[in-house]
């Protein structure tokens, strides 16, 4: 059993470039004036929902974003402590 981690940095850099892109064309956007002259309960419910859903969806983004700087910093310093480790142990 191996105790190697292969890390595939052109596809991982690939994949993170990808859900960057997408994250950056998703579209949040619901009405939030719906009801006009219509004076339903429905349409108020509908009217809050929304709002919360455009709340709820532009944080995700955020969070989504913040997630796939971390995740590219840390393979990042796994192909730099993997380098490092490899010229050490050629030193040796």
């Amino acid at each position: 059993m191996s105790r190697e981690i292969k890390i595939d940095v052109s596809q991982v850099k690939r994949v993170l470039k990808h859900a960057k892109q997408s994250g950056a064309q998703m579209n949040t956007t619901l009405p939030t004036s719906i009801k006009g002259r219509n004076q339903l309960p429905t349409a108020n419910t509908l009217e809050k929902i929304n709002q919360q859903l455009n709340e709820l969806s532009t944080s995700y983004i955020d969070i989504l974003q913040k997630q796939l700087v971390q995740t590219e910093r840390a393979v990042n310093t796994m192909i730099e402590t993997d380098k490092a480790l490899a010229s050490s142990s050629k030193r040796k």
